[in-house]
């Protein structure tokens, strides 16, 4: 069994104020992990013989709280004897990081707050659907983690008119957290209710540009008191001639632009994958790219200055519904078109995973997708030649 003690400045250091951390020391099978209480005194408010705050105005409220947490802790610890048969020193690690160790949407939220890993857009989508969840339910336990649940929940997503495919992603981000506190010993694998329930998701036809449409929005000419919607207008076509996220595009500065002999390269970490993406721009679309990267980046600029604009998503894409009728283009023009019209023309030139490389696709069944579209495009065209 786990034996518990109170340790008092372990590192010999005191801070500025003059003060040291008091600490709670685990020890099993010859192996020790320290807990932080987050509660720091002076030597002379210690005292090592009673392991207790003394001649401190809340000696009293200290000493119950780091009983409080042992307590915790060895509760926790036996609980997991009787359900295991066994602990370790990492399993009671959670112990220290979730005051409710029996509430699911607190895990979840603590969990998503706390990750150093998650790219801006994907935490925005764990939000909307943590808030999702607590419309559903305030608060959520692991014990009230059951199909009939998820199955009341997925009708109540419905209920609030959400696209099939939006059910789909807030069930997918519910089910990554349970699948995080399965891999940390909270919840047991075999309970995971979304064993038993699937949720549906549809195919989308994805829109894509054709070349001549692509022309249409190049020949654009606007008035200088329209600069706005010529700037998204380039923007757009940036990211068709790149296959860059709007997120990126929007992020894109004057130091990710580096020029070389032959010409610029863009150099950025990815919002959403959080890696870099170097793309030698004089080899993409001709001088295409070149043209947009002169018009917008002049030498005066500070490093971290945009080269664009940091458009919001929602008035990006009322502007290209602006864009797409000037240009007679009869699609509806969103942010996702562009790196679709990249993606799917390019997938007939380069082999597919060099594809998957450019759009930085963890799985190359998302980049097939692009390879059947472009394919099927062809197919279409040769539909329409009189032999």
């Amino acid at each position: 069994m786990i034996n518990f003690s109170i340790v008092y400045n372990r590192k010999h250091k005191l801070r500025k104020n003059g003060t040291a951390l008091i600490q709670i020391k685990a020890y099993l099978n010859n192996k020790a992990k320290y807990f932080s209480t987050n509660i720091y005194v002076t030597p002379r408010q210690w005292s090592p013989r009673r392991k207790q705050v003394v001649d401190h105005p809340n000696s009293m409220a200290f000493n119950n709280e780091i009983r409080r947490q042992i307590d915790r802790m060895e509760t926790y610890a036996l609980e997991l004897m009787k359900k295991q048969g066994s602990v370790t020193l990492q399993q009671l690690d959670n112990t220290t990081r979730y005051e409710d160790l029996n509430s699911f949407t607190e895990f979840f939220e603590y969990e998503m707050t706390n990750s150093s890993t998650l790219a801006n857009e994907t935490k925005k989508k764990q939000k909307t659907a943590l808030n999702y969840l607590k419309k559903f339910r305030k608060k959520i336990l692991f014990a009230d983690l059951t199909y009939d649940l998820i199955l009341e929940y997925d009708r109540f997503l419905s209920s609030h008119g959400l696209h099939i495919n939006t059910i789909y992603t807030h069930h997918k981000q519910v089910r990554r957290y349970i699948n995080v506190a399965i891999k940390r010993d909270i919840f047991d694998a075999n309970k995971n209710p979304y064993k038993k329930f699937s949720p549906k998701q549809v195919k989308t036809e994805r829109t894509v540009l054709t070349q001549q449409e692509v022309a249409q929005l190049e020949q654009l000419v606007f008035p200088k008191d329209e600069f706005y919607l010529e700037l998204i207008r380039d923007m757009f076509l940036f990211s068709c001639y790149t296959g860059l996220r709007f997120a990126d595009v929007r992020s894109v500065k004057r130091e990710n632009i580096e020029e070389d002999e032959q010409g610029y390269l863009l150099k950025i970490i990815a919002k959403k994958t959080n890696k870099q993406l170097i793309l030698p721009l004089y080899k993409l679309y001709g001088e295409k790219t070149t043209k947009v990267i002169n018009k917008y980046v002049f030498k005066s600029m500070t490093p971290n200055t945009p080269i664009f604009h940091e458009y919001a998503n929602q008035y990006y894409n009322r502007i290209l519904k602006v864009l797409g009728k000037r240009a007679n283009i009869h699609k509806q023009l969103t942010s996702h078109v562009a790196r679709h019209t990249f993606a799917t023309h390019l997938a007939s030139k380069v082999p597919i995973h060099i594809l998957k490389s450019l759009l930085q696709h963890s799985k190359l069944d998302t980049t097939m997708v692009y390879l059947h579209l472009s394919n099927k495009i062809i197919n279409d065209a040769l539909d329409k030649i009189d032999w």
